[in-house]
């Protein structure tokens, strides 16, 4: 059974374009774990400069220092909650990483099989292309 050249030249097309997508979606998923990442570094030095404020007001008033660490535990809960954020996205990069690699493995699959179907079509051109030469030779030969 044959598969036709159409076919398998619109499975590689598919294949393709299934490759760039996951490339583009990956791209978009690092953007977006850079972003995500600043900002926790954003959160950590904000959290950072209160500590370090709340060390040097020690000798404040109470409602100072309870403001400062009701601040300084926000800035926790929010740290908490970016890191949950970027590990979330890692994982998805990483899932994103596998997805793009399957499908690339997929198309050059189909590729090396569309390959060796064209070889095979060329091999076959090329004896009979030699039949006919050798039918020609023989009657050349025979005198005809």
């Amino acid at each position: 059974m044959r598969v036709s050249e159409t076919h398998l030249g619109t499975v590689i097309r598919v294949k393709d374009f299934q490759v760039k997508k996951a490339q583009r979606e990956l791209a978009v998923i690092k953007i977006n774990r850079v972003q995500e990442e600043g900002t926790l570094t954003s959160l950590e030095d904000r959290q950072s400069t209160a500590m370090s404020d709340a060390v040097r007001k020690m000798k404040s008033k109470a409602v100072d220092l309870q403001t400062s660490q009701a601040f300084i535990q926000s800035l926790s809960r929010q740290i908490q909650r970016q890191e949950e954020k970027v590990h979330e996205i890692i994982t998805q990069e990483e899932g994103k990483r596998g997805e793009l690699l399957e499908k690339s493995q997929s198309k050059q699959m189909i590729e090396k099989i569309d390959q060796r179907r064209k070889d095979e079509q060329e091999k076959e051109q090329e004896r009979k292309a030699q039949r006919v030469i050798d039918i020609l030779a023989q009657r050349m030969k025979s005198g005809l």
